[in-house]
């Protein structure tokens, strides 16, 4: 996991408005699954406000993340 990679998936999760899964990343930023977990996980610990749907209910890959409130 770069330092790129964790700021490329910040920026995503401000930038989405309804939420995007870590099985997405790969396509929209180019960042492998596993690490974008991880990066969330790693954001989430440094106290960023990130915001899930469909948590407990789901893979956690299919999960839905942004930073900030989820439109639904």
């Amino acid at each position: 996991m770069t330092s790129a990679n964790k700021q490329k998936v910040k920026d995503l999760l401000i930038a989405t408005r309804y939420g995007i899964s870590a099985s997405e990343m790969k396509t929209v930023i180019d960042v492998e699954q596993q690490d974008a977990l991880a990066i969330i996980a790693e954001l989430k610990s440094d106290g960023e406000d990130i915001q899930s749907l469909g948590e407990g209910m789901n893979p956690e890959y299919l999960v839905l993340y942004s930073i900030g409130e989820i439109e639904p």
